[in-house]
This record gives C-alpha cells, sequence and structure tokens, in this order.
C-alpha cells in the first residue's frame, strides 16, 4: 500500500483513493485468496498436497487464516481505534511527537527483508529452474499491462483523472506483506524452502510492480499536466473575478 501511494503521489493522482482502494483489497484477500487457491490445486502441482484432499478443508484454511490474522491484525486494529478516540491527545502525542508512528513502516522492512532473505537463504531460487523465473517475468509484465488496460480503458470513461491514476496503481498491484501473512498461514507445516518457493512469484512481481509503476509516473504526469493547467487557470480566473467584485462592492 505504501509503494502505491507514493507513485500515485508522484504521478498527481489521488493517494486518498488509492489508501481506500489499497485497505478494501487487503481486507477481501482472505476471503478470496484460499478459493483461488484451491482452484489451483488440482493441477497436479507439487504444493497440491499440502493442504489434502480433505472435506472440510475451506473449513479449515478459514478458521486458521481468521484465527491468526484476526489476532495479527484486526483485533489490534479495532483496539487503536478505540484508543484513538477515548484518548485522542495523549495518541497524537505518542505518534506524532514520540514519532511512534514510523514503526509500521520499519515492521513492514522487516517483513519484507525476511522473505527476501529466506528465499536466498533457503536456497529457493537455486531450486527453482531458469527457464521457469523466465517464464513467470514474462507472465507477470503481461497480466500486469493486460489489468493496466483493463483498469484505464473502464475507468477513465466516469471517473477524472486524478481517480484514474489511482485505480491504474491499485488494481493490478499485489501487497507482498498480506501474500506473506496468508501464505504462511495457509500453508502449514512447510520447511522454510517450500515456504519461500511459495513466496518467489509475489517476490518477483512486487519487484515488477514497483519498477514498471516508476516509469509510469513519468507518463501520467505528461498525461495529466495540461488538465492541471486548465484547471489552475480556472482557479486563478475564478479567484480574480471574486476579487474584483469584492473591490467594487467596496468603492459602492
Amino acid at each position: 500500500m505504501s509503494s502505491n501511494v507514493v507513485m500515485t503521489r508522484q504521478a498527481h493522482g489521488n493517494p486518498a483513493l488509492t489508501v481506500v482502494q489499497s485497505i478494501i483489497g487487503q481486507f477481501l484477500c482472505p476471503f478470496l485468496t484460499p478459493i483461488l487457491l484451491q482452484m489451483y490445486l488440482s493441477s497436479g502441482a507439487w504444493y497440491s498436497k499440502v493442504l489434502g484432499n480433505e472435506d472440510d478443508n475451506y473449513s479449515e484454511i478459514y478458521k486458521r487464516v481468521f484465527k491468526q490474522l484476526g489476532l495479527s491484525l484486526f483485533i489490534p486494529m479495532a483496539i487503536g481505534q478505540i484508543v484513538k478516540n477515548l484518548f485522542p491527545g495523549p495518541t497524537k502525542k505518542v505518534f506524532v511527537d514520540w514519532k511512534l508512528s514510523k514503526m509500521p513502516s520499519f515492521a513492514l522492512l522487516t517483513l519484507i527483508w525476511q522473505t527476501f532473505d529466506q528465499a536466498f537463504r533457503s536456497g529457493a531460487f537455486k531450486s527453482v529452474k531458469p527457464s521457469n523465473i523466465v517464464f513467470m517475468v514474462f507472465i507477470f509484465i503481461a497480466l500486469y499491462f493486460i489489468w493496466l488496460g483493463i483498469c484505464f480503458s473502464t475507468s477513465i470513461i466516469w471517473l477524472p483523472r486524478k481517480d484514474t491514476i489511482a485505480c491504474c496503481y491499485c488494481c493490478p498491484a499485489k501487497a507482498l506483506a498480506m501474500v506473506v501473512s496468508v501464505s504462511a498461514v495457509m500453508f502449514i507445516d512447510l520447511s522454510p524452502i517450500e515456504q519461500s518457493k511459495l513466496q518467489i512469484p509475489a517476490i518477483i512481481y512486487q519487484a515488477l510492480q514497483i519498477a514498471i509503476g516508476g516509469v509510469l509516473t513519468i507518463g501520467f504526469r505528461k498525461w495529466i499536466r495540461p488538465f492541471e493547467e486548465k484547471e489552475d487557470s480556472e482557479k486563478a480566473t475564478s479567484e480574480g473575478d471574486q476579487t474584483k467584485s469584492g473591490t467594487s462592492g467596496v468603492v459602492s
């Protein structure tokens, strides 16, 4: 979410809409991911035996996912909102004056660092064929631009340009922190190398989306610049008319 907000702001989009879309997407992730993964388990891949073939797979998966996410995410967020509303003064002092608001960024960096470190240390990249990694890179680039094209062509019809940019950064994006958390909960009793092999696609996609998103900021800025200049001109004209109106009233 942080990278999407930063790139949206750099592209002169609507970062507030990016935050809202990211929160909605990450909220839906625990509900949709188990169903989507079960759809792919019938392919006979090596990971298809991890979850077994019991009839209660869905119930067990959802039980594990929401138990872990509830204890580590939903309950702390609810408590935080209660404390923030009951004690706004002390909360602001702790998070603003004492700079405790920087803690989530450090926690996220630690999680991402741990994911990359485990992938390299366990030798997960070496265990995957180079041709498979190259295939993933091209597939991910194609998927990114397909979703980007769909999102742009549908958003531009009824949304302002700033909102369109925000949608273009959120819809094709994948949050590495959520992928790591959900995959660690869904697949149990895995060795570090197996966990890393599951997370390799997300690692590659994360790097690609940041690289592509950074390049797209240049194009989006050029695309929205005429609109911003027109908006600034109309605003200046409106302010000038109000000033003349106020001056005329004083003279009268």
